[in-house]
């Protein structure tokens, strides 16, 4: 289980006075309130200290960067946070978890797969699910996943048309 996990991505500055854009690929930007770190590099190594973070637009100014000119040397530079700053609930679960869980078919309990990945739709997320040549990309909705947990997999009903030829 990685500790450190992809936030986003930031972007170009915004005013004068050092704040930048980010892309947040978490949930929602609100779910990174309350942050005091982000981390430069997935290993948690360098870090960048928060000192504004505003999820309305998203945007954050970091310390020692409170400049248009300094802080646009970070512009397109991917930021990770620590998993033990944000608990999560009981049977909850980070996205990053699940990849690798084995996928079975809700109806009979056999093996089909694995996850090999997820992904942001347009109104959804998707398991990206892999079977030596089969790949599917199975909507997260209840209709197709029964249920999922890192420990226990994906049980899943594998409908008609999804079914992918796409690489993942």
């Amino acid at each position: 289980m990685k500790r450190f996990l992809e936030a986003g991505r930031l972007n170009s500055p915004r005013g004068i006075k050092g704040e930048i854009r980010f892309a947040c690929y978490c949930d929602s930007p609100e779910f990174l309130a309350g942050i005091k770190r982000l981390y430069l590099d997935a290993d948690g190594k360098n870090f960048l200290e928060v000192l504004l973070y505003r999820p309305s637009v998203p945007s954050f100014i970091f310390k020692d960067y409170e400049d248009r000119g300094l802080v646009s040397a970070l512009n397109g530079r991917t930021v990770w946070f620590d998993r033990e700053d944000f608990p999560l609930e009981d049977g909850a679960f980070y996205y990053d978890d699940i990849v690798g869980a084995p996928v079975f078919d809700a109806d009979t309990s056999e093996k089909i797969g694995t996850v090999a990945g997820v992904e942001e739709g347009v109104s959804s997320f998707y398991y990206l699910i892999s079977s030596g040549e089969k790949r599917w990309r199975v909507p997260a909705v209840d209709e197709f996943i029964v249920s999922a947990s890192p420990a226990e997999g994906v049980y899943a009903h594998l409908a008609e048309g999804l079914e992918t030829k796409d690489e993942f």
